[in-house]
């Protein structure tokens, strides 16, 4: 509370790896924490959590399963009731990784995170890995994907009415999925997105 010169923890210290932090405009108090969970083992603070009382009380409101946790969350500008977030499923072994499964996808709730809807329509319909979520502030109607997915199923998607419907526009992804995919749209120009990589990407 005062500009980072001190800092009191807030719990969720079983999540281990946290992809984004998302606050309400509306309210400060209110705090979305996409949360992966543990590389090495199952359970911990693992899915979407969200707090109304500035991080002194946590509420799990997206559980997927003991693997899979969420690496990314978006708001829409207008209504910040209305958000995305993207599960992905993985453990780390000594003998590999396991990247990836039928608990990732996209999920949208419209009430705040009190239900959630998963959204399927010209998604991938193989198994899913990381995947990075990213709405157009300059129309917030279209809301991009970058989907990692088994057989190369995988790429850039879109959305223009919401998460209804989705369409593949490349087989574009990060070089790495499980370390970047990650995007951020232009606050202006709507076909304008940036992709974070080795090198970043630009559309």
């Amino acid at each position: 509370q005062d500009g980072g010169v001190s800092w009191t923890n807030v719990g969720l210290k079983a999540s281990e790896h946290i992809g984004k932090i998302l606050v309400d405009p509306r309210n400060a108090g209110v705090v979305y924490v996409a949360a992966q969970g543990p590389l090495w083992a199952p359970g911990g603070d693992r899915g979407l959590y969200k707090t109304t009382d500035s991080g002194k009380t946590w509420k799990k409101v997206l559980d997927v399963d003991e693997n899979t946790g969420v690496s990314d969350v978006a708001m829409d500008p207008r209504d910040s009731n209305v958000i995305y977030a993207s599960s992905y499923q993985r453990r780390r072994h000594v003998w590999g990784m396991i990247n990836g499964g039928p608990g990732s996808g996209i999920s949208k709730s419209t009430d705040a995170g009190a239900t959630w809807k998963k959204l399927e329509n010209g998604l991938p319909k193989e198994d899913m890995g990381r995947i990075g979520l990213a709405v157009s502030p300059a129309n917030p109607d279209v809301v991009y994907a970058t989907i990692e997915a088994a057989n190369k199923a995988g790429g850039f998607f879109r959305s223009t009415d919401a998460g209804g419907n989705w369409d593949k526009m490349s087989s574009t992804v990060s070089g790495s999925a499980q370390y970047y995919q990650e995007i951020f749209a232009d606050p202006k120009q709507v076909g304008r997105v940036y992709m974070m990589d080795t090198w970043m990407q630009v559309t």
